[in-house]
C-alpha cells in the first residue's frame, strides 16, 4: 500500500504535467494563425511573400508589440503584398523545453519548410529557437533577427542564412552627450543588475571599452545588485557634480524579485539628486532625464526593411551583412528641467516627451484662422469707418446747409413778422363797424391801466352786448343783423367823442370802451347816454319786450391808486356785469368799483 501511493502520486503529477502541456499547445495553436497585412489584401492575392515572425515573447508585452508594430508598418507602407504570420515563445512565463519541441512539430506539420518565404525572430530566445531547428524547418529560408540583447554577432556570421539588427548601442557616445550636459562633472556612477543576461552584457562592455577611456579623467564607480538602501548610502557619498547611469533595465529587491522598468527608474531618480541618465526605453517619462535609446519599434521597422532588401534580391544572393540597430537620443523635458538643463543646449535631432510646444505653434492652423478672420474683420471696420466717415461728412455738409437756410428762413420770418406787425399796427380797426380792433382794445387797455396807475387817476371800462342778438340773426337773417350792428357803432361814436376814449368792436357781437380819467358816477351817465341814443334809433326786434334792439353794459370803474391792475382782472370785472346785467332782463347797466387797499383788492358792486 505504502509502495503504491508514491506511484499514484507520480502518475498523477505526470497527468497534470501533460495536460498543462497540451494547453500551451492549444495557445501556441491559437497564436500561429496567419494575419495578413499590406499595402494590398494579401490573403486574397495570390504570390504573396509569406513571412513568419517568431516573438519570445507573449502578446501585451510591450517591448516586442513595439516589435511587431514596427514590422507591420512598415510592411503596410511597402508595394510588395505580404503575409506574416506570429508566434509567441511565450518564454517570460513559461521556459519548459518540451513547450518549445512540441511547437517545433506543430510547425513542421503546418509545413512552414516550404510555405514561408522568410523567417523574422525578436530576441535572443527566439533566434536560439530559429537557429536550433533551421535544418528541418528552415532549410534555405532567410532568418533576420532582431532585438538582440547586446550579443556579440559572430557567432552568426558563419551561418550564409542569417542577418539582422543588433541592438549594440555605442555607449560611449551617449556618457559623452550627459558629459556635454554637465561640464562640471566629477564622477560617474554605474548602476546595474548580473540577474539577466543581456544586463551583465551591458556591464561588461562598460568595463571593458569606457571605464579605461574615463577613468583617467572622473571618478567611475559601479553599483553591481546593489538593493535601493545601499544605493542610497552609497549615492550620499558621491561629489556634488555626480551623474548616474542605469546600466539595467531592473534591479533587485529585497526578497529576490525584481522591480520593474517603471519602478526602478522612478527609485533611482527618488534616492538621489544627480540626474539619471539610461539605456533603456522603459525608464523614460518615469524619472531618468534621457540617454541614447534603441526602441522596440525601431528595430522592427530596421528588421522589416531589411527583410524587403533580402526578398527583392536573388535567391541565391549573399544576404546582407548585420546591422546596428538605430539608436535616438530620447529626453523628458520635465525631469531636464528640474535638474535646470536649458532645451536649447540637447542635441539636434533628439526626441522629446513632456515637450510642450508654445501655444502658437500648438495652435498654428487656429492662428492663422484667427489671423485672416481677424484680417477680414479689420479691413470692414476700416471700410465702415471710412464709409462712416464720408457719410458724416456729408451730413455735416447736408447740416450746414440746412443752417444756412435755416438761417435765411429765419431772416425771412422776422422779415415778414416785422411786416405783419407793421400791418397789425396800421390795421387798427374793425371792418365792419370802423371801431377798433380787439387787438388795438387789448393793448390800449393795458397802456390805460399802466398810466391810471402812473398818475393815480381813475378808469372805467364799458363791456356792451345787443340782448338776445342770436334770436334777432336768427329772425332777420346774417345781413340785416349786420346793418344793426354797424347802426350800434354809429351810436357809440355819437356818444363818446372824446379823443381819449377807445371805442371797439370784440369777438361775439360785442362792444368795449375805455373811458380814461372817469369815474364810475360819470361812466352811469355815458351808459345812460348809450340807452337813451338806442331808444331813439328805435331798431325793430319783435323778440325783444321793447319792440326794439336794447342794449346789457357792464362797468368796472378803478379809483385813484399807484398799485397796477391786471387788465385781464378789470375785463372780468366788467364782463361779470354784463352778464348780470343780461340775467336781469336786459336794457341796463350793472357796475362796480374796483378799489385798492393794500395789500388786497377789493370789489364794491352797486
Amino acid at each position: 500500500m505504502s509502495n503504491r501511493l508514491p506511484r499514484i502520486i507520480k502518475t498523477t503529477i505526470a497527468r497534470l504535467f501533460s495536460l498543462h502541456v497540451l494547453v500551451l499547445l492549444a495557445g501556441a495553436l491559437l497564436t500561429t494563425s496567419a494575419i495578413t497585412i499590406g499595402s494590398t489584401n494579401a490573403s486574397a492575392e495570390t504570390g504573396a511573400k509569406q513571412l513568419l515572425f517568431i516573438n519570445s515573447h507573449h502578446r501585451g508585452y510591450g517591448w516586442s508589440d513595439e516589435v511587431e508594430s514596427g514590422l507591420r508598418e512598415t510592411f503596410e507602407s511597402s508595394a510588395v503584398p505580404i503575409e506574416l504570420s506570429v508566434v509567441y515563445l511565450d518564454t517570460l512565463r513559461h521556459d519548459a523545453l518540451p513547450i518549445k519541441e512540441k511547437l517545433a512539430d506543430i510547425l513542421a506539420l503546418k509545413h512552414v519548410s516550404e510555405a514561408t518565404d522568410l523567417v523574422i525572430t525578436s530576441d535572443n530566445a527566439a533566434l536560439d529557437f530559429a537557429l536550433a531547428h533551421q535544418n528541418e524547418l528552415f532549410p534555405r529560408q532567410p532568418i533576420i533577427y532582431t532585438a538582440l540583447k547586446d550579443f556579440s554577432t559572430n557567432a552568426y556570421d558563419v551561418n550564409t542564412r542569417v542577418t539582422g539588427i543588433s541592438e549594440y548601442t555605442d555607449y560611449q557616445q551617449a556618457i559623452n552627450v550627459a558629459l556635454s550636459l554637465h561640464p562640471k562633472t566629477q564622477s560617474l556612477a554605474f548602476i546595474g543588475s548580473q540577474r539577466e543576461p543581456h544586463n551583465q552584457r551591458i556591464i561588461d562592455i562598460i568595463k571593458e571599452s569606457v571605464v579605461p577611456v574615463l577613468s583617467s579623467k572622473l571618478d567611475i564607480e559601479i553599483y553591481i545588485d546593489k538593493s535601493i538602501d545601499e544605493l542610497d548610502d552609497m549615492l550620499s557619498e558621491l561629489p556634488t557634480n555626480t551623474i548616474v547611469f542605469a546600466l539595467s533595465n531592473t534591479l533587485p529587491k529585497i526578497d529576490g524579485m525584481l522591480y520593474s522598468p517603471a519602478e526602478t527608474a522612478r527609485l533611482l531618480a527618488s534616492v538621489t539628486p544627480f540626474p539619471v541618465y539610461t539605456f533603456w526605453h522603459s525608464h523614460i517619462g518615469h524619472g531618468a532625464i534621457g540617454g541614447q535609446i534603441v526602441t522596440g519599434f525601431s528595430q522592427g521597422k530596421a528588421a522589416a526593411q531589411l527583410a524587403l532588401q533580402v526578398l527583392a534580391s536573388d535567391v541565391d544572393a549573399p544576404l546582407p551583412s548585420h546591422q546596428t540597430a538605430p539608436a535616438s537620443l530620447f529626453f523628458d523635458l520635465e525631469a531636464a528641467k528640474k535638474h535646470r538643463i536649458d532645451k536649447n543646449l540637447l542635441p539636434e535631432g533628439a526626441r522629446f516627451i513632456n515637450y510642450q510646444a508654445p501655444i502658437w505653434q500648438e495652435y498654428k492652423t487656429e492662428a492663422l484662422t484667427t489671423l485672416v478672420i481677424v484680417f477680414g474683420l479689420l479691413s470692414l471696420v476700416l471700410a465702415f469707418v471710412l464709409l462712416a466717415k464720408r457719410q458724416t461728412e456729408t451730413i455735416h455738409q447736408i447740416s450746414d446747409e440746412n443752417v444756412e437756410l435755416t438761417h435765411a428762413l429765419d431772416i425771412n420770418q422776422e422779415t415778414l413778422d416785422d411786416v405783419t406787425h407793421q400791418l397789425e399796427e396800421v390795421n387798427t380797426i374793425d371792418d365792419l363797424t370802423g371801431l377798433a380792433n380787439v387787438r388795438h382794445f387789448n393793448d390800449m387797455l393795458d397802456k390805460e391801466l399802466r398810466r391810471a396807475s402812473r398818475y393815480k387817476t381813475p378808469l372805467s371800462l364799458l363791456l356792451i352786448s345787443v340782448d338776445q342778438f342770436d334770436g334777432y340773426i336768427h329772425t332777420h337773417g346774417e345781413e340785416d343783423a349786420s346793418e344793426q350792428l354797424v347802426t350800434i357803432s354809429q351810436v357809440i361814436k355819437d356818444t363818446c367823442q372824446r379823443s381819449s376814449d377807445v371805442l371797439a368792436f370784440l369777438l361775439d357781437n360785442k362792444y368795449a370802451i375805455i373811458l380814461p380819467h372817469t369815474t364810475r358816477d360819470n361812466s352811469k351817465v355815458v351808459c345812460q347816454k348809450l340807452h337813451d341814443g338806442l331808444k331813439q334809433k328805435n331798431l325793430p326786434f319783435i323778440l325783444s319786450k321793447t319792440g326794439a334792439i336794447t342794449l346789457s353794459i357792464g362797468l368796472s370803474s378803478l379809483e385813484s391808486t399807484a398799485d397796477r391792475i391786471n387788465p385781464q382782472h378789470m375785463l372780468n370785472t366788467s364782463e361779470m356785469m354784463r352778464i348780470d346785467a343780461e340775467r336781469k332782463g336786459g336794457n341796463g347797466t350793472r357796475s362796480d368799483v374796483i378799489a385798492i387797499q393794500s395789500p388786497q383788492n377789493t370789489i364794491h358792486k352797486d
